[in-house]
C-alpha cells in the first residue's frame, strides 16, 4: 500500500512492482486526468506517468485501464498518446451512461487479459470535489463515494499486487473530508482482499466457503 504524494510517483510504484511478476501486469487506474503523456512543460511529471510505465517490458499498454477521465481540465497530448499505444479510456460518461458496475467489467477483462497481476492506482480526484475538495486539480463532474468505493471493491475481489492512492492534499480540505475518503478507500481495497482470500488470510478462499456452507447448514439444521 504506497500513500502519496502527488501521481508522478506512479512510475517508480509500476516499474518496483513489475519485476516481482513473474509473467505480465494490468494497471487499472482511477483518475480524472488521463496522464499519459509523454512530457508536460518539457518534462516527465505526474501528467507523464503511465506513459513511461507502459514500456516497461511486461507492463502491456493494453492492459492500462484507466476510469473516470473527463472535465475541462484535459490534456490533448494524453489522449494521442493513449489513442497511439492503445490503452483502453472508460470516461465519466461511461460510468454515467452504462453504470459503474458495467464499467468494472468491462475495466477488469481488460486488465486481467493474459496478465499475472493487477496493480491499481487511485488518485483521489476521480471523486466529485463536492465530496474531496482536499486535491491539487479538483475537476466538478466526478464519481461519488459509493460509486468510488463499490469500484475499489470489485477491483480488490481479483486480487491486486500492490496499489497506491495518491494527490489529497489535507490543508486544502479543512473538514478532513478528503482525507476521511482516502482512508476509506484503503480500508475497504484491504477489507476486499482479506474478505476474498488474497490478504492475512489463514484460510483459502475455498476452505472458507466450505466453513461458510457448514455453518448455514448447522445454522438451518437449528431452527
Amino acid at each position: 500500500m504506497i500513500i502519496g504524494g502527488d501521481h508522478s510517483i506512479g512510475y517508480p510504484d509500476a516499474r518496483a512492482l513489475a519485476k516481482h511478476v513473474d509473467g505480465k501486469m494490468g494497471i487499472i487506474h482511477f483518475d480524472r486526468h488521463i496522464d499519459t503523456a509523454d512530457k508536460t512543460m518539457d518534462e516527465r511529471m505526474h501528467t507523464t506517468h503511465w506513459s513511461h510505465a507502459t514500456k516497461i517490458e511486461n507492463i502491456p499498454p493494453t492492459n492500462l485501464i484507466q476510469i473516470g477521465i473527463g472535465g475541462w481540465i484535459g490534456n490533448h497530448r494524453g489522449v494521442e498518446v493513449a489513442e497511439q499505444i492503445d490503452t483502453t479510456v472508460l470516461t465519466m460518461f461511461d460510468v454515467d451512461e452504462i453504470g459503474i458496475d458495467r464499467v468494472m467489467d468491462i475495466a477488469l477483462e481488460l486488465a486481467w487479459k493474459d496478465v499475472d497481476a493487477v496493480y491499481l492506482s487511485f488518485d483521489i480526484d476521480v471523486v466529485d470535489p463536492g465530496f474531496a475538495p482536499g486535491t491539487g486539480t479538483p475537476e466538478p463532474g466526478g464519481m461519488t463515494p459509493r460509486e468510488a468505493l463499490r469500484a475499489v471493491r470489485r477491483t480488490a475481489e481479483a486480487g491486486l499486487i500492490g496499489m497506491d492512492l495518491v494527490e489529497i492534499s489535507p490543508p486544502y480540505d479543512p473538514a478532513e473530508v478528503t482525507s476521511l475518503l482516502g482512508a476509506r478507500v484503503i480500508l475497504d481495497t484491504l477489507a476486499t482482499l482479506v474478505q476474498h482470500g488474497h490478504l492475512g488470510n489463514r484460510l483459502t478462499a475455498e476452505e472458507r466457503a466450505r466453513a461458510e456452507a457448514e455453518h448455514n447448514r448447522a445454522a438451518e439444521r437449528a431452527e
